[in-house]
């Protein structure tokens, strides 16, 4: 337990870092913002666009469930979609709810268990969703980068994140063969037999990737659900009446999503703001108009996903509570 309450501390001290430096950063906007423009703003939405938010983030819910249930399709072919939708409410719900993304550790908890999978193929699954998505958003940047090319610093950073991603997923396969190979000796002990059989399961989960006729599916769902997000930009930009040019909503979703992952706040609070209103001041956006889109594209996309998913998963018998007890789970099983 010595252990668990280090780990414990060490996340509570990185979430009181991130959350001091957002709210520095937060104090310097609101300093220049005009408060009185900010409620303007908000009291000329147009509903008729912004409503089009939750919806468009339910459904890209939806697609990401679809994407996840291909991915494991060679583990188990009877997967029911449904559970695949439970656990990304619950991953979701879980990211919105604790800091460092530990949301995505209770959607793969929940996954193998509602699916009776071990949960080693089910870690694999949502790994690999995440690189899926993460290899559409750079090919969307690369894309967006030739058609408007970005700042020298976001560059920079594209160029450092996606280094990084390449190196990490290479680094995770070596030591999937590493594992693997432990288990082959003769000699191998039983720790080393245990990890080889864990080893043996999430490279299992890995399997879509050797299935060209699923591969390509999960590629187009990673497209779609990136579309998806990026339609939900572009319809707070006609809610808020911003006259912008078309590649205003890929360069700010790109954006965006580099300082929600910079800042590992729970949901997303404060990076979110940050990140959109440096994106939209590209565009000579004033200060006080992106700190009131950027609040309110926010509080649509988590109100709408947390209250919409805390019913369903009600319905469903599981507490949106249990988040939190999955999430421990994960962290400190048995």
């Amino acid at each position: 337990m010595s252990g668990g309450g280090n780990e414990m501390n060490w996340m509570r001290a990185a979430r009181t870092w991130s959350l001091a430096i957002v709210a520095i950063f937060l104090a310097l906007v609101l300093a220049y913002a005009d408060l009185g423009k900010v409620a303007h703003s908000f009291s000329g939405i147009r509903w008729q666009w912004a409503i089009w938010v939750p919806i468009l983030n339910l459904a890209n819910t939806f697609v990401e469930a679809l994407r996840l249930s291909v991915i494991l399709f060679p583990v188990k072919n009877e997967l029911r979609v449904r559970n695949c939708f439970n656990s990304t409410l619950i991953g979701i719900i879980g990211n919105i709810m604790l800091p460092l993304r530990f949301g995505d550790g209770a959607r793969a908890y929940y996954l193998a268990r509602a699916e009776k999978i071990g949960l080693s193929h089910s870690l694999s699954a949502v790994a690999l969703d995440r690189v899926a998505d993460f290899l559409v958003f750079f090919l969307l940047m690369a894309l967006t980068a030739v058609l408007h090319p970005f700042p020298p610093s976001v560059t920079k950073m594209g160029i450092a994140a996606g280094s990084f991603f390449a190196a990490a997923v290479a680094v995770a396969f070596i030591f999937a063969r590493m594992g693997l190979r432990l288990g082959a000796v003769d000699s191998a002990g039983k720790i080393r037999r245990r990890i080889a059989e864990e080893t043996n399961k999430f490279v299992a989960g890995l399997a879509v990737m050797r299935k060209a006729g699923l591969l390509f599916p999960v590629l187009a769902l990673s497209a779609l659900s990136w579309f998806l997000r990026a339609a939900m930009v572009w319809v707070m930009f006609e809610a808020f009446a911003l006259d912008l040019p078309l590649m205003a909503t890929p360069i700010t979703l790109i954006l965006l999503n580099f300082g929600i992952a910079a800042v590992g706040t729970p949901a997303n609070l404060g990076g979110f703001e940050l990140a959109t209103v440096a994106a939209l001041k590209l565009f000579s956006v004033e200060i006080s108009v992106a700190l009131s889109y950027a609040l309110a594209l926010h509080v649509l996309e988590v109100v709408s996903i947390v209250a919409v998913g805390s019913v369903f998963l009600w319905l469903e018998g599981f507490k949106t509570g249990e988040v939190l007890k999955t999430a421990r789970e994960v962290e400190y099983p048995d």
